[in-house]
């Protein structure tokens, strides 16, 4: 791997440790908020390391057709309403995804393969959200683990 590609995962792995640290302040029970958070974090790594190669023939096929371009303003318009109600949980989502974007065009040019990538991908933000969210809760309770007296 090539010296600059350390850069890009440290800030990976920075980034989801806040993202661990703000997730466990949640009033949300916590089973349900890591099951969730971790569910997240492997769709994103692996939409980021096994990108469709049909995209685009796939997207302009829905564009050509009157009905596929309606239903995309109407879609559209219904998710920028959603980013402009929720707009602190789409700039996490977005710099989550700027960071592991930046992370995987690093390891792409290191010449590492997809699976390789969902790899390294999967386990820096998985250890970065397990970290950040320990610490907090280390930082809040006082105790270590959770099953402890």
């Amino acid at each position: 791997m090539k010296k600059n590609s350390w850069l890009s995962l440290t800030l990976l792995f920075v980034t989801y440790f806040i993202f661990g640290w703000k997730l466990s302040e949640f009033d949300i029970p916590p089973h349900l908020t890591w099951f969730l958070a971790i569910a997240a974090v492997l769709v994103l790594a692996m939409a980021l390391s096994f990108p469709l190669k049909d995209t685009k023939s796939l997207m302009m096929r829905w564009f050509s057709s009157d009905v596929g371009a309606f239903l995309s303003i109407i879609l559209g318009a219904f998710v920028a309403v959603i980013v402009v109600a929720w707009l602190h949980l789409f700039v996490t989502a977005l710099v989550l995804t700027s960071a592991g974007a930046l992370a995987r065009l690093d390891i792409q040019l290191s010449g590492w393969k997809n699976w390789r990538a969902f790899a390294v991908l999967a386990t820096i933000s998985l250890t970065g959200v397990g970290v950040g969210g320990a610490i907090e809760f280390l930082s809040r309770t006082g105790r270590l683990g959770i099953f402890q007296g």
